[in-house]
């Protein structure tokens, strides 16, 4: 059952195109008929998409008001209440349809923002209900398939051997993923079913899954059995089955033997691994022990697992690569057991073995990035894309190189890097905050905010999803959808701090609140005498209360030299550059010259003229000032004295 049938005459494909583009990009299932199957009668297929449309998009054109086909689906339409239209061309809809309701698309090429699609997007969610958070569009191009593959079974006998089925289950995942043409969802996402929750269509749904790849693990002592099945959702039967018995030390083999299995099933390319190899049970029980852990909250312990793996299989190179990261997070985020320069030591040489072992390892270089200062945005971008290029659908990877790509002004490349994150990982809450944010930021605020409304139905217990919009709507002046989202926030009962300081700014922007004003001020005054620096998100928060002034008064006052020092700690909330390129948030400073200088002062614009590269907000500005002389102005003016 589609959620939208478009209706439109043969002269505006390229446009109907367009309109079910956009409408897939917020999660919708569209049909128009170049979806006609080749078996059916083209009028029967065509009813009956019509009668199981939740809403229908008639596009009125010159021509489509003299086609007999249009206006028939528009009537059936009207008559089940399902009727959405829009004109082109400045066509006026024929009678009876010239008295209902009617969208203007003349001149549309895609904008979100348009007040005419704007239109049409709410009436097809009131409609078809809210936007859709399991997807923005095809995970992969059509054909190409997309693998779930789910935690396999402990059936050891023993719970505490369940670390070993899930480590074992993660690394036969990241086995297909290197070593196959598929695009496989991320553990994050897939291992959230177990049990009885191993339903096809219910993961198929929910991860936009085409096969899934489950199975169970029996180990006693140094003998390890594997069963796996993978299964074609759409049919829900089984392509390939197979129980294999192994020594533990041979299970990268029995991985790789799994990986080409399903590549065979499903006819795609598999390449062999780059090291199978033998592994020492011991080394890989701790390996696997340390993978249970979260590196953020115990690096330590981690480090200290990966150490005893790597110290009874000297050659084991995912054990190298894992160290390798443990050990970069440790030094860049803490706490520091050693002076930073021996911390980053053996971060290296961790990625020296961990390269060796296996040259085509990606986490390495990734890992190597944080070792760079903030402020080195060459050499951290240049570790970013080597590691994504060895990676190409590594979540992780690519979250933070659309992080990276939205810090230094490239919001449309970021968009990309973390639509794909998102896709490979879609029951990832922070992975779909950071698209929601990343899509709101790049000017395509409707599809931004349906994101943020599907997120928010799916976890409704994180704030996030409520404050972030909470923050687009006050700044764009939408109070109906500022009320409707307070009313929300206060239905859910949450205090947060977060929440509380962006109702009070949303009500200072509604109404010009002095009082909520003069607080800021005198917190950024604290920030300032306590750090050294402003953080960029009480500037712009400031400028957003027409403090834009004080704003640049502060940011002349403030040092950032902490970003350019290579063992320096960076203070918490104080360095996080994207949100400096929102025009959302921060239009009034950007449309000053000075905003340049604040971007000279981050070291960016020496970035931008040396790698003659620049942020999409340089066109954008160009009707204000010439963006890239004066970056230019700023790299060549010599240093003060």
């Amino acid at each position: 059952m589609p959620d939208v049938f478009i209706s439109y005459a043969r002269a505006t494909e390229a446009t109907a195109e367009r309109v079910s583009a956009a409408l897939r990009a917020l999660g919708y299932e569209v049909w128009r008929d170049d979806q006609l199957s080749p078996h059916r009668t083209y009028a029967d297929e065509i009813e009956q998409r019509l009668r199981t449309a939740r809403a229908v998009v008639v596009l009125w054109s010159t021509e489509a008001v003299k086609s007999h086909w249009v206006r028939a689906e528009a009537d059936l339409a009207r008559n089940a209440g399902t009727l959405v239209q829009a004109t082109l061309e400045g066509a006026v809809p024929p009678m009876p349809f010239n008295q209902i309701q009617s969208a203007d698309l003349s001149g549309w090429r895609g904008e979100a923002d348009a007040p005419g699609w704007r239109k049409i997007v709410a009436s097809v969610a009131t409609l078809a209900g809210a936007a859709s958070a399991k997807a923005t569009g095809s995970l992969a191009p059509p054909g190409r398939p997309t693998l779930a593959v789910l935690a396999f079974d402990n059936l050891s006998g023993d719970p505490e051997m369940t670390y070993f089925s899930d480590g074992v289950s993660d690394e036969i995942l990241q086995t297909v993923s290197r070593t196959s043409d598929l695009t496989v969802i991320a553990r994050s996402s897939s291992f959230q079913f177990r049990g009885a929750s191993k339903s096809t269509r219910r993961i198929a749904q929910e991860l936009n899954a085409t096969h899934l790849l489950d199975g169970s693990v029996r180990r006693s002592g140094q003998r390890v059995r594997i069963s796996a099945q993978l299964v074609d959702c759409a049919t829900e039967t089984t392509l390939w089955t197979d129980r294999l018995d192994r020594e533990l030390s041979d299970v990268f083999a029995l991985q790789d033997e799994i990986a080409a299995a399903v590549a065979e099933a499903l006819k795609v390319a598999f390449a062999p691994s780059a090291s199978v190899q033998r592994v020492d049970p011991t080394a890989y029980d701790l390996y696997l022990r340390a993978r249970t852990l979260s590196v953020d909250q115990d690096a330590t312990a981690t480090i200290e697992l990966l150490e005893q793996a790597v110290a009874h299989a000297p050659k084991f190179a995912a054990a190298w690569a894992a160290l390798c990261d443990a050990r970069a997070t440790q030094a860049r985020w803490g706490p520091r057991p050693k002076p930073y320069a021996q911390l980053r030591a053996g971060v290296e040489a961790a990625a020296r073995i961990a390269l060796d072992l296996n040259p085509h390892a990606g986490l390495p270089y990734a890992a190597l990035s944080r070792l760079e200062a903030m402020g080195e945005y060459a050499r951290r971008e240049a570790l970013l894309r080597q590691a994504q290029a060895l990676s190409p659908d590594e979540p992780d990877t690519l979250t933070a190189l659309g992080a990276f790509c939205n810090h230094v002004g490239f919001v449309q490349e970021a968009l990309g890097y973390v639509q794909r994150a998102w896709e490979l990982d879609p029951l990832y809450p922070e992975a779909a905050n950071v698209y929601g944010a990343v899509m709101a930021a790049s000017g395509r605020h409707a599809e931004g905010l349906a994101l943020y409304e599907g997120f928010r139905a799916r976890w409704p217990e994180h704030e996030v999803f409520i404050v972030g919009p909470l923050n687009y709507a006050a700044l764009r002046g939408d109070w109906p959808l500022y009320d409707q989202l307070v009313e929300i926030a206060h239905a859910s009962g949450s205090d947060d701090a977060s929440l509380r300081s962006t109702l009070r700014i949303g009500d200072a922007l509604r109404h010009g609140d002095e009082t909520v004003k003069a607080r800021l001020l005198d917190r950024m005054h604290d920030q300032l005498a306590q750090t050294g620096a402003v953080p960029l998100h009480s500037l712009v928060t400031a400028s957003a209360l027409g403090l834009t002034k004080e704003s640049f008064e502060m940011i002349d006052a403030s040092s950032y030299a902490f970003i350019f020092e290579e063992s320096g700690a960076v203070p918490a909330g104080v360095y996080n550059p994207g949100i400096i390129f929102d025009p959302t948030y921060n239009s009034a400073m950007m449309r000053d010259v000075r905003f340049v200088g604040l971007c000279a002062k981050l070291g960016l614009c020496r970035y931008w003229v040396q790698a003659d590269r620049w942020p999409d907000c340089a066109q954008a500005l160009s009707e204000h000032y010439d963006f890239k002389a004066e970056a230019r102005r700023l790299v060549d003016a010599p240093a003060p004295a």
